[in-house]
């Protein structure tokens, strides 16, 4: 099948069907960072901060699970 479009075809051709996951903005020691809802745990999705330090830092690695309180 050929797709020819101005539309991208990750925008096009989305499963209506599949369920969207859960973000949620969540500041957790200073540092803000989208996380995705996972039962009741959140996964680090991507983190908003200004100091390079917080992205070196492994507790702030994308894809960690953190404990929302």
């Amino acid at each position: 099948m050929i797709y020819y479009s101005i539309v991208p075809p990750e925008l096009a051709l989305v499963d209506s069907s599949a369920p969207t996951p859960d973000y949620r903005e969540v500041e957790i020691e200073g540092v803000l960072m989208t996380v995705e809802m996972v039962g009741g745990n959140a996964r680090i999705h991507r983190l908003h901060s200004p100091d390079p330090a917080h992205y070196l830092d492994p507790r702030f690695q994308p894809g960690s699970m953190v404990t929302l309180y």
